[in-house]
């Protein structure tokens, strides 16, 4: 499961065909596992149905990256634009963690 599904991201990229179906899936997939292990907990069991719009908007932005949708500068900038996005759910930030 992902934290965006498959229609709306094809809708956020205003993808109207099926062609790509598989390797979107992936791509969210993928962003889903970034997400979480940004912030430190799993997205989908903490929020379940009621996932916050910047928490999926975030996904929707790393899944672009994943996709190869865009050029290294803007996928990087894609990439810190989701990781602001999520930002305020971080909980674990590694800093004093090797104590």
């Amino acid at each position: 499961m992902s934290i965006a599904d498959l229609t709306t991201f094809k809708q956020f990229l205003r993808e109207l065909t099926a062609d790509l179906d598989d390797p979107l899936q992936m791509a969210l997939d993928s962003a889903t596992s970034e997400c979480n292990h940004f912030v430190g907990f799993d997205i989908e069991d903490e929020f379940g149905t009621g996932i916050p719009a910047d928490l999926e908007m975030a996904c929707m932005t790393l899944a672009q990256v994943h996709a190869d949708i865009g050029d290294p500068v803007t996928n990087e900038n894609r990439r810190a634009a989701a990781q602001r996005l999520m930002l305020p759910y971080r909980r674990e930030t590694g800093i004093g963690a090797a104590a």
